[in-house]
């Protein structure tokens, strides 16, 4: 009976570690199909997840992704690849980090006003010649205005990168976050821009985004903004679209679906092509963003959130400032606009010569802010 005893006894300590075994084998299998599930349905290619550029900005930013980081994001909902329209989809930009910044930009400086100008890697041209025309800093220097200007972009392969980095180290003005570069990402690239305004530049005045395919009069910009009198608050203005209506066709590059965003009229908003806001609506912005469900049109989406905030749209005092299209060229005439649209380098280039050594020959049409 004791032996009999003495053997159940054995028997169950047996069943018991072999029972661990097979509970410990258990969960690394499901471990291993969990992680092949993820490898099948978010690709390492898709998921490019780049460490922060700290101190010297170098080519050991490019680290390869983590399974962490990965899950992390998918937990998240938010992806980085063009499709990120889903509507249970909350952008926080925080999430994604530098690969190139410039922390130091502003630093003992109180700038007037600052281009965030929205460009991809390929466009080299277009950003020298803004370099040299629009965005040049000597446009403020006459008048004791400091003006900078920032390049935005995502990401889109290692060899790109490469190269804006060189770029990057020549004349310190982009800024670049993990995220994929694409249409579909813009909204990406402006909140970023907000968000290194909020973070880097809290004290710049005035702010202006725009592309890179855009002429701006820096010049008729800066009268406008009457910098001998108090910077404005709560200030938002460019191309207005009164009482816009969401496109439902799925044939549209402006498509949105109901499930998107189900109302009939987004609220007004300033074309993407370049609108010009206050300083303090950056942090506004950013604030705002954290609550409100991802759209992929930027400038739809910066104007719910400025509606959220309660901040109304600035007509400006004429439509013949801000075009979202080309506008015919003439000294005179663009002597008193602000943006035209469309532009290739060599044409801004071109136009923004012509203007100089004919200004002389034009008068203001004295519209203010």
């Amino acid at each position: 009976m004791a032996y009999s005893t003495q053997l159940s006894s054995v028997c169950r300590r047996k069943c018991f570690i072999l029972l661990i075994y097979v509970i410990v084998a258990l969960i690394f299998l499901s471990g291993y199909v969990y992680y092949t599930h993820l490898s099948k349905n978010y690709p390492l290619n898709q998921m490019q997840i780049i460490s922060p550029v700290k101190g010297q900005r170098n080519l050991e930013v490019l680290e390869r992704n983590t399974v962490k980081q990965i899950i992390q994001r998918v937990i998240l909902n938010v992806s980085t690849s063009t499709q990120t329209s889903d509507p249970k989809t909350y952008l926080n930009i925080n999430l994604y980090e530098y690969i190139i910044n410039e922390p130091d930009k502003c630093k003992d400086q109180n700038p007037f006003l600052i281009f965030l100008i929205s460009t991809i890697a390929k466009e080299v041209k277009q950003r020298q010649v803004i370099r040299n025309t629009w965005a040049n800093e000597a446009n403020g220097a006459k008048d004791g205005l400091t003006i900078m200007h920032l390049f935005m972009l995502g990401f889109e392969n290692q060899a790109d990168s490469k190269l804006i980095l060189s770029e990057s180290q020549k004349y310190h003005d982009i800024i670049q976050k993990d995220f994929k570069e694409a249409y579909n990402n813009l909204t990406f690239k402006t909140l970023m821009g907000m968000e290194w305004i909020s973070t880097y530049c809290p004290q710049s005045k005035y702010v202006m985004k725009t592309d890179s395919d855009m002429f701006v009069n820096t010049e008729y910009l800066l009268e406008m903004l009457q910098p001998n009198l108090p910077s404005k608050q709560d200030f938002f203005t460019g191309a207005v679209a009164k009482d816009p209506v969401p496109h439902r066709w799925k044939e549209s590059k402006w498509y949105v679906p109901y499930s998107v965003y189900p109302e009939s009229h987004y609220p007004d908003f300033c074309s993407g092509t370049g609108y010009l806001l206050s300083g303090d609506l950056a942090p506004k912005i950013l604030r705002s963003s954290y609550k409100i469900k991802y759209l992929h049109l930027e400038d739809v989406y910066v104007a719910i959130c400025l509606k959220k905030e309660g901040i109304k749209i600035t007509d400006p005092p004429t439509n013949n400032l801000f075009n979202v299209e080309r506008v015919p060229f003439s000294p005179c005439g663009y002597y008193n606009l602000i943006t035209s649209h469309s532009m290739p380098p060599s044409l801004i280039l071109q136009y923004w010569q012509n203007m100089q050594e004919h200004k002389g020959q034009c008068s203001r049409n004295g519209l203010t802010f």
